[in-house]
């Protein structure tokens, strides 16, 4: 699938210069689908790749996006209404798709979700966190659990590896005194 046609594509695009890939996934990959682990696991590889062929393609004019849609086809019409899948056209994906594929096209390890009339492009963000002391255990994690789910103040969105480097990085926070 994905990886071979890249494969073979990738050798062309770096001698020109110039790429565009526009990789499926679903929303099985994006958010897990009950009794579909084999699909969701591969429809979420699809975006790992997306984001190392972005990585490796930006010194050369290579693009690399995904989009996950939701459209009328065969599969869902298993499980969707006529009326529903009326709302849900194939044709209306190949506007973004063309666009994601244009030469004055920027984005790159782009996630676009996409429905009938509707597209967003999806991202990542990360809490603040908790920094710990040297040698902290399990129970310092569950006392500040909260604290490292809270996506409040100090939210980030991050857009590459290099931001959770630099917290990781960080030396360990001093040990709490007691409280005696």
């Amino acid at each position: 699938g994905a990886y071979s046609v890249t494969h073979a594509a990738w050798p062309h695009m770096e001698k020109n210069q110039y790429g565009r890939i526009v990789n499926v996934t679903s929303s099985s990959g994006l958010y897990g689908s009950f009794g579909q682990a084999n699909y969701a696991a591969m429809k979420s590889a699809v975006l790992g790749l997306t984001f190392t062929l972005a990585l490796e393609g930006k010194k050369r004019n290579i693009r690399a996006n995904a989009i996950a849609p939701l459209a009328a086809s065969r599969m869902m019409e298993t499980v969707r209404t006529k009326e529903e899948l009326e709302r849900l056209p194939l044709n209306t994906m190949a506007s973004l798709v063309a666009y994601l594929c244009h030469e004055s096209c920027e984005s790159s390890g782009g996630i676009y979700e996409l429905g009938g009339h509707w597209i967003s492009q999806l991202g990542w963000r990360r809490s603040r966190g908790v920094q710990f002391h040297q040698g902290f255990s399990p129970e310092d994690v569950a006392s500040r659990f909260g604290e490292i789910c809270e996506f409040g103040e100090g939210t980030e969105y991050p857009t590459d590896s290099d931001s959770a480097e630099v917290h990781s990085m960080e030396p360990p926070a001093p040990k709490p005194t007691s409280k005696l």
